[in-house]
């Protein structure tokens, strides 16, 4: 029974999370398309990256019972390797500037998820 709930709870993140990087990739590739500059272009990724990540770490880390470290490394590694598949597949290209992208994604992660525990554990403890 706990692994079919973790099995949801992860399958949830990770289809909402496809659906949100192929939208704005796809949305960036148009925006592209009609002569937008690929530095803003990128800007914006960047930012929609950091933050649906952040929102993600957090998310877990107030619905988690591990140490909110672990568990926003849980899930860095599960939406890196997604976002790695994914860049693989739409834009056929991954550089080293690419790993330092991803490490600072998994890092930002695992902070917003430490919050996320930390804001649960303040929550309860006020409630006493």
């Amino acid at each position: 029974m706990i692994i079919i709930k973790i099995v949801l709870k992860y399958g949830k993140l990770i289809g909402i999370f496809i659906l949100l990087e192929l939208l704005i990739s796809f949305l960036m590739g148009f925006l592209n398309l009609i002569g937008v500059k690929s530095f803003i272009t990128s800007f914006i990724i960047l930012v929609f990256n950091i933050i649906l990540y952040s929102i993600y770490g957090y998310k877990i880390g107030k619905t988690t019972n591990q140490k909110g470290l672990v568990a926003g490394f849980i899930t860095a590694i599960i939406l890196v390797l997604i976002s790695l598949i994914l860049t693989l597949i739409i834009f056929n290209n991954l550089g080293f500037k690419s790993l330092f992208y991803y490490l600072a994604l998994i890092v930002i992660t695992m902070v917003a998820s430490m919050i996320g525990k930390n804001k649960k554990e303040g929550s309860t403890s006020d409630k006493k």
